[in-house]
């Protein structure tokens, strides 16, 4: 028996719309509630066409864009694909300052061409073009993002002039997920040379086993906006098929041991108010508190899960970029 989807118009759930920030609202009602939800349609259906998130700005002017296969040191599949992003002018007497960014797009949707915009208001930045689910499940995503962190402080210092000691590590959603998982992998494996100055998670997903039985927020935001529970679970099954891999620390970075967070750099953390990720960003950031690390906050008011993609329209988007831009402008000096 074939499942039925509701259809068009999707209005705001009563739970939130009157929570949700006023511009949000907005646009939402202008622009994205007649829009066929993805997860009601099939993965082809959502990666045709333009942006994941409409209401996205345009790249900025950067000085060169380099594409870049990469060949596998330690890991077996295809080339990487990795996209560089280099300021104007000539690098600093050290090199430049650098960050490996992931995209975000539930480890389903997106390309090397997704947040762009966030890339190039940042001076060095390099981000990958994972493999992605269901085509390629978990761990493809993280094996294709660890080949960039080990390109990066091998063979890219001299071709990009790169200052290794001024490497962040960051990115959105499941991009988030998968800049934690490689702050952590650098000391399960044991590179003393890959150290990182910073984490950047843009409403991360650390806990890939919360439901809306054990996460506080997954319960009261179960229906919000852009990413409910429901959503999310579809996401996860996509990239974790498998439920037992769930409690991976490699899949949910909150599990790793205790003992891994005192050795991890300091973070900034940036969550949306109504979004179902709002507390395990929160809880991770809290985490590595404990652990005796710095570890910021931001939560955007009113905000569900999208809102960094949405910097057009959203003045918190263009707040999480600025957020993100002083951060490591302040880690690098």
């Amino acid at each position: 028996m074939s499942l039925t989807h509701p259809q068009p118009p999707y209005p705001l759930h009563d739970s939130v719309k009157d929570k949700l920030h006023p511009e949000y609202v907005k646009f939402y009602n202008e622009h994205i509630i007649n829009s066929q939800q993805v997860h009601y349609q099939p993965v082809s259906a959502s990666r045709v066409g333009g942006k994941i998130i409409p209401g996205g700005g345009e790249p900025l002017p950067v000085g060169k864009t380099q594409d870049i296969a990469l060949k596998r040191q330690q890991t077996e599949g295809p080339d990487v694909q990795i996209r560089c992003f280099t300021p104007e002018g000539e690098p600093p007497a050290n090199g430049w300052p650098v960050m490996i960014y992931y995209h975000g797009g539930g480890w389903v949707l997106g390309n090397i061409s997704t947040e762009n915009t966030v890339c190039t208001n940042i001076y060095v930045v390099i981000t990958t073009d994972y493999r992605l689910a269901p085509e390629n499940p978990w761990p493809a995503a993280v094996h294709d993002s660890w080949e960039t962190v080990l390109w990066v402080f091998g063979e890219g210092e001299s071709i990009l002039s790169l200052d290794l000691s001024n490497v962040a590590i960051g990115g959105s959603s499941a991009g988030g997920n998968l800049a934690a998982v490689m702050t952590h992998k650098a000391l399960s494996l044991s590179h003393p040379s890959i150290k990182f100055t910073i984490q950047l998670l843009i409403v991360p997903v650390t806990d890939n086993t919360a439901t809306v039985e054990s996460s506080p927020t997954y319960k009261s935001n179960e229906f919000t906006a852009a990413l409910p529970a429901e959503k999310m679970l579809w996401y996860r099954r996509h990239y974790l098929p498998n439920e037992k891999d769930w409690t991976n620390p490699e899949a949910s970075p909150i599990l790793y041991p205790a003992e891994n967070f005192s050795k991890l750099p300091a973070a900034v953390v940036v969550v949306g108010e109504l979004d179902v990720l709002k507390f395990e960003g929160e809880d991770y950031a809290r985490k590595l508190r404990e652990a005796g690390v710095e570890a910021t906050v931001h939560v955007m008011e009113g905000m569900p899960h999208p809102f960094l993609a949405m910097d057009a329209v959203l003045e918190a988007g263009r707040t999480a970029i600025t957020i993100l831009c002083d951060s490591l402008t302040k880690a690098a000096s």
